[in-house]
């Protein structure tokens, strides 16, 4: 539960740090999105509706005649939407229609017809289109249905008509020979009971016909009427956008949170492959030193910038306090009776490539003349890096607008009387060989800032140190992150117990033969201090 909360804790602190960036990328997939949105707007939509009358039955109370249902698949059947298709300008294919148009029934003899197009125009058109192309389907087909019902009913009328006629001459033949021979008579006896079943069979015949003309007149009793064509009750609506709004909502909200998302999986790969050290205490553990101060460091960009960084450095308050600490945990009154001209000497080691760690250096001799101590700033030990410092130290050796208690030269000054002397030690990344005469006889401090070096990077310069017998008492960071919140004051159990304890040469080690130039290995007991005096 704990490693979980540590690494929740260090992914929302990436994020943090990373909002500004965060807030870019989600401001950048909302103007896509929007971008998006206007290259691929919304269509308009139209409706139209179609009644679908249906016929009473006489005597049931019931309603028969269009379905409904069948009718919804009938609107988006490929025979409707191509008569609509073609009907438009520019006339459009059946995958298309079938892509704007969509048909519902919301009530049983009610049905809905929805299409969609680019302009309002187009989607008006299409809606009644496709309304009208459905009404004159179904009057066609109703068309043909009653045409061959009533060819059918006139075949029957016409057997029915003559089986009439032939029964009437049947009658008028019977009647005659009952009137010749006699009702009495054997024949007229069963003449008569024929005629009086030639009579029935005339009145069925009659009703029969009489009900087949009454349907090719579309006088149905029996049945009912016969249901009327499809209607268009309401022409195709206004074309609108009724949900362009909540479409524009979703792309731009949608965008921002793809970018956002994406930019937040990048940033969490890429802290995770990035090697650097961002916090006091991994920079701290990384060596086993102490941080013992925290300054914002704002490292100029030319000689002439450097030079006004010289004349008038003025931090803000929390720098200055930290400042003001880190020179009174080093300087006390015991440097005034030192006799060496030189005082107190401060080594300074930065990393090439660390800008704001390089300016730490310089900030700390202009702040201590700045409060009337009398402080020398040499520039020692160069790297191409620091070209443009090199160049300020080497034009400010004039003393041309520094303060009065500053001096900086590039070279050793016997004759200057100073309180502290800062010199400026620049450490290639790669091959760091510090100058034994450059560093010999100061304290040393370890200037880098958050996000700039790797473990790898301060335990080669620390074991560099080392090997000319220079002890790092202390690390200053440059910039810090707003973000952390640990000191990387550690404590000696700590320091003791950290993953990368502080490197010991091989020089040290009894028994051990030194090589040239030769990495030392981690571990091992602490060299004394330097050889330079401390104060009290």
């Amino acid at each position: 539960m704990s490693e979980q909360a540590v690494d929740l804790r260090s992914t929302w602190s990436v994020l943090r740090r990373r909002s500004r960036l965060l807030l870019v990328a989600a401001v950048l997939g909302a103007l896509g999105g929007l971008g998006l949105l206007f290259l691929s707007p919304p269509p308009y939509s139209s409706t139209s509706e179609v009644l679908l009358p249906s016929a009473t039955q006489a005597g049931s109370g019931k309603t028969g005649g269009y379905e409904a249902d069948t009718q919804v698949i009938i609107a988006t059947s490929a025979e409707i939407l191509t008569r609509a298709g073609k009907e438009m300008q520019p006339e459009l294919s059946p995958e298309e229609m079938e892509r704007r148009v969509a048909a519902e029934a919301p009530t049983e003899s009610i049905l809905r017809i929805t299409a969609e197009g680019p302009t309002s125009v187009q989607a008006e058109d299409l809606a009644a289109a496709v309304a009208e192309a459905l009404v004159a389907y179904l009057e066609d087909s109703s068309r043909a249905v009653t045409s061959a019902r009533r060819e059918a009913l006139q075949q029957r009328l016409d057997t029915l008509t003559a089986s009439l006629d032939s029964v009437n001459a049947e009658i008028k033949k019977a009647a005659k020979r009952i009137a010749d021979k006699g009702r009495t008579s054997a024949a007229g006896r069963m003449d008569a009971a024929a005629l009086s079943d030639l009579t029935a069979v005339r009145a069925s015949t009659v009703l029969d016909i009489d009900a087949l003309k009454n349907q090719l007149a579309g006088r149905d009793i029996t049945y009912g009427q016969v249901p009327a064509g499809a209607s268009v009750i309401q022409p195709a609506s206004t074309g609108n956008r009724a949900s362009f709004v909540a479409d524009a909502l979703m792309w731009v909200l949608g965008g921002a949170a793809l970018f956002a998302m994406l930019m937040t999986l990048y940033l969490l790969v890429t802290n995770h492959r990035d090697p650097k050290l961002r916090s006091r205490d991994e920079i701290a553990d990384a060596v086993g030193i102490p941080v013992i101060a925290s300054v914002r460091a704002r490292p100029p960009r030319s000689p002439h910038a450097w030079r006004e960084l010289l004349r008038g450095y003025t931090p803000d308050s929390p720098d200055a306090w930290a400042l003001r600490q880190l020179l009174h945990g080093l300087l006390t009154d015991s440097w005034k009776e030192w006799p060496t001209g030189e005082g107190f000497v401060l080594v300074v080691l930065s990393v090439s490539g660390d800008d704001a760690g390089l300016a730490i250096g310089p900030q700390i001799a202009s702040f201590a003349a700045s409060n009337g101590i009398a402080t020398q700033l040499r520039a020692a030990q160069q790297h191409e890096s620091a070209t443009s410092l090199w160049a300020a130290c080497s034009h400010a050796s004039t003393r041309e607008g520094l303060p009065a208690a500053l001096s900086v030269v590039t070279a050793p000054d016997p004759l200057a009387r100073v309180d502290l002397t800062v010199r400026l030690v620049v450490l290639d990344r790669d091959t760091p060989e510090p100058n034994a005469d450059l560093v010999a006889g100061g304290t040393a401090l370890l200037a880098v800032s958050s996000a700039s070096v790797t473990r790898r990077n301060l335990a080669d310069a620390v074991v560099a140190a080392d090997q000319v017998e220079l002890t790092i008492d202390g690390i200053v960071v440059a910039n810090p992150d707003p973000l952390d919140r640990t000191t990387g004051r550690l404590s000696p159990v700590e320091r003791a117990g950290s993953p990368q304890p502080r490197p010991t040469p091989i020089t040290a080690l009894p028994g051990a033969v030194a090589a040239s130039g030769a990495s030392a290995p981690a571990g091992g007991p602490r060299r004394p201090a330097s050889k330079g005096r401390k104060p009290g």
